[in-house]
């Protein structure tokens, strides 16, 4: 993100300037990810698992998994939660285009302490082998047990500790093969248990695979359900004002003329009503209302604002949805007492 501009300053650039500076600001708004209470929870789980495998005895460990519905954002979440792992792990290395390391003496090799996949519809074992081969610039061709062979040895000589399979859903465990794909996820969960490494299936409702159902994988796994943000509750509004005033601390020095609690306070319910919780639609639709307000020359942020914003057909089905609903009579008939 650009360093933040006072509107009053702004107005009193050049006109290169401003265009080079709304220019900056449009750009980093695009690919904004707003820290989320509910992702900041989940990273601490899946970040304990990590550390308590690393420090346990070899063998087979816990298995994450991360599973939520479609839109919540669970891939845009564990990609964020990795990409810090990573930098944590490397330290002073991330900034070396290839780092390296020493797996033994006299040994010197390419350091991927990382593998992430992204399956494919009906992904079978050569699938994943070949993509896991790939990522580590291994040739992919060759019968499922040569390559299964050339995978662990590949773990061994890059430091491979952890493993995220993506879209996981995908996986073929629907037919007579489900059995061997099974087996082999508790494999490479073993071998990579050998290293001190973990692996995490992430997918689309996960709840209703066959993998949650194999005992052997399911007394090993660790299930963490991702949703949007609720609000039935206080709690679940405290929550979701929270994760809105945690963006206003974003965006808000971008338009420093907004009044504080804009989002949290003077548009959280309608906010919600548009988004229905969902992250992904809430950044969009904040950074887009923001920006239109720059742009337009408001001081404010207004339902205008927020209402010229397209969202997802998902969130637009949603908000009509709400919109529809029959609003509940009053509770008054049922608690006043009749003046005998």
């Amino acid at each position: 993100m650009p360093t933040p501009i006072p509107v009053e300053t702004f107005d009193a650039m050049s006109e290169a300037a401003q265009d080079e500076y709304w220019d900056e600001l449009t750009t980093a708004m695009t690919g904004l990810v707003l820290p989320s209470v509910l992702a900041q929870r989940a990273a601490h789980q899946l970040t304990r698992l990590v550390d308590r495998n690393r420090l346990r005895p070899p063998g087979a460990k816990a298995i994450g998994s991360v599973s939520a519905s479609f839109a919540v954002g669970k891939s845009t979440f564990v990609k964020d939660w990795a990409q810090a792992a990573y930098r944590d792990l490397l330290g002073p290395a991330c900034a070396d285009p290839r780092p390296t390391w020493n797996p033994e003496p006299g040994v010197t090799a390419d350091w991927i302490p990382q593998l992430y996949l992204t399956l494919r519809a009906a992904s079978k074992i050569r699938d994943v082998l070949a993509s896991m081969l790939l990522t580590m610039g291994y040739p992919s061709e060759g019968l499922v047990r040569v390559t299964t062979t050339r995978v662990i040895h590949a773990f061994r000589q890059h430091g491979v500790r952890l493993l995220l399979i993506d879209d996981s859903h995908f996986l073929d465990v629907s037919n007579k093969d489900s059995r061997d794909m099974l087996d082999f996820l508790k494999y490479l969960n073993t071998e990579l248990g050998e290293l001190g490494g973990t692996m995490i299936l992430v997918g689309a409702d996960l709840h209703e695979s066959p993998l949650y159902l194999d005992p052997q994988i399911n007394s090993r796994l660790e299930r963490l359900t991702l949703s949007a943000y609720p609000l039935a509750t206080e709690d679940d509004r405290r929550t979701w004002q929270r994760f809105l005033k945690d963006a206003e601390t974003v965006l808000l020095p971008y338009f420093d003329c907004a009044p504080a609690g804009i989002f949290s306070r003077q548009h959280a319910g309608y906010i919600w009503r548009r988004t229905q919780g969902y992250v992904g639609d809430t950044a969009l639709l904040l950074t887009e209302a923001l920006l239109a307000a720059f742009d337009d020359g408001s001081d404010t942020i207004t339902t205008a604002h927020l209402d010229a914003v397209p969202l997802s057909a998902r969130a637009m089905a949603g908000e009509a949805e709400l919109r529809t609903v029959a609003p509940q009579p009053s509770r008054r008939r049922r608690v006043k007492v009749p003046v005998s």
